[in-house]
């Protein structure tokens, strides 16, 4: 099995960490526009604020990288996993989505209310 590249991990470390942060800017510098769209569709709300993380997997899949990043908010944890591709830019999150448990509680309506509200003034910021 294929290991990432040293520059990879820097790249995933570094916006997990950015994510812990609340540094939007940081996380979003990873993310192709595709990424954004998939990992919101994926956050029926506004995602929690986080206090730590970890690599869970990873995966090589043809030339990309799958990997599943366990953050920790409170009293619960929660995956994402996203693909990345080393483009023109260097390493790039082209698809990212939240993963939910079977059973697992989803956002309460006040929340994706606020999400869906708040998604087109995030995109202004850009």
């Amino acid at each position: 099995m294929a290991e990432p590249p040293e520059e990879l991990l820097a790249a995933v470390k570094d916006q997990a960490q950015a994510r812990v942060r609340m540094d939007i800017r940081g996380v979003a510098k990873h993310l192709t526009p595709e990424a954004v769209d998939s990992l919101r569709a994926s956050f029926p709300g506004l995602p929690p604020r986080v206090s730590d993380f970890n690599i869970a997997g990873c995966e090589p899949r043809g030339d990309d990288f799958v990997f599943d990043i366990r953050y920790s908010a409170r009293d619960q944890s929660f995956v994402v996993r996203s693909r990345w591709r080393n483009l023109e830019e260097g390493w790039r999150v082209v698809h990212a989505e939240r993963l939910w448990a079977e059973g697992e509680k989803r956002p309460g309506i006040v929340s994706r209310i606020l999400g869906f509200l708040l998604r087109p003034l995030a995109s202004l910021r850009r």
